[in-house]
């Protein structure tokens, strides 16, 4: 990126910056105004306060990069440090089993080894969960199973033989599967390359048994680069030298908390989507029909990993498709969806526990 103009850091310090800037720097005048790092947006947007003030509804539907970030990647950093005092990450080398079932069960589905780095250090992540038992369904869709050897401790690695050995990644068939095997009633659909606050599965947990079917709770997720990934992923800690981060987005579509029971209501995952893309948008508008949580209040830490070159191929037709996927009613989508028998392996299906 270019360095800003004058005009953009001008611009920028006084439709953002200088919010931040109270925030990060004076936190309780900034309480005493209203303010809070949840409060943070770009100009051209607009947030509303849900659940007694506890979380923020962006009012646009895309993502987002938030302009002082961009701009002033120190800020980046500094604002990380300050939504971790309030909700840390923590690690651990292996998942402890629960006794007797658990509460929360975290399904990742992944393929290939390229972010193999990224997974086990998301892994250390997610069984450093506390307050709540859980369960962590690790489940490889490939042709040859390839990361038995890498799960930690404790987590349970479920293979799925893709149909043949061609056959593109299917993100939803892997969850649905992942779903079909958990344990738990409440459902974390997590990518394997974000890192969660130490309490995120407890605070899942809570909204769930609050009557919530449904949830997706970053509000901000933090877009490391490749050199502040290394480290963290080398010695499963955050680094304690300061940091820059020009990324930061607002309003994503990344992790998902369901209730077990309502996410097959719905039909759970459309398989019918390859690739990445499309099934999340899906999936939402069939979850609108649950009581599905209305905000966001968590942080997230995003892994620098390459780009998939397949992620992005196809991406025209993947966006057609969903346009006229969209098109379908909600109530007959979730009737198709729930005569097909989502979630079953048309391959061999093999799970092993590491403990």
């Amino acid at each position: 990126m270019s360095a800003p103009t004058l005009r953009q850091q001008l611009g920028c310090w006084a439709h953002e910056r200088w919010k931040t800037e109270l925030i990060l720097r004076a936190p309780s005048i900034a309480a005493r105004l209203g303010l809070t790092w949840l409060d943070l947006h770009n100009r051209r947007e607009s947030i509303s306060r849900v659940d007694a003030g506890r979380a923020r509804v962006c009012n646009w539907h895309d993502s987002s990069l938030f302009t002082a970030c961009r701009l002033f990647p120190a800020i980046g950093g500094r604002l990380l440090r300050h939504c971790l005092k309030e909700w840390p990450v923590a690690f651990r080398d292996g998942l402890t089993a629960p006794d007797g079932r658990p509460d929360v069960s975290i399904i990742i589905p992944f393929r290939g080894t390229a972010r193999l780095p990224q997974l086990r250090c998301c892994l250390a992540n997610l069984c450093a969960q506390q307050g709540v038992a859980v369960e962590i369904i690790l489940v490889e869709q490939s042709w040859e199973p390839l990361l038995a050897d890498a799960v930690l401790p404790g987590v349970r690695y479920l293979h799925t033989q893709c149909v043949t050995p061609d056959m593109p990644f299917n993100r939803s068939w892997a969850m649905n599967v992942g779903a079909r095997h958990a344990l738990g009633d409440c459902l974390i659909f997590h990518d394997g390359d974000l890192l969660a606050p130490a309490t995120y599965a407890a605070t899942a947990l809570d909204l769930m048994r609050r009557g919530y079917h449904g949830a997706r709770l970053p509000r901000l997720i933090f877009y490391l680069d490749q050199d502040t990934s290394a480290p963290i992923q080398a010695e499963n800690a955050m680094p304690a030298t300061d940091m820059r981060i020009g990324e930061v987005r607002a309003n994503c579509r990344a992790t998902l908390v369901m209730d077990r029971q309502a996410y097959w209501r719905i039909g759970g995952h459309d398989e019918s989507f390859s690739g990445w893309g499309g099934e999340d948008d899906e999936l939402l508008e069939r979850a609108a029909t649950l009581h599905f949580y209305p905000g966001a209040f968590l942080p997230f830490i995003h892994l620098w990993h390459p780009s998939q070159p397949e992620k992005h191929s196809g991406m025209i037709e993947r966006e057609q498709f969903t346009a006229q996927k969209l098109k379908i009613p909600v109530a007959q989508r979730i009737a198709s969806l729930r005569d097909n028998s989502p979630g079953e392996c048309s391959g061999p299906c093999r799970e092993t526990a590491r403990i």
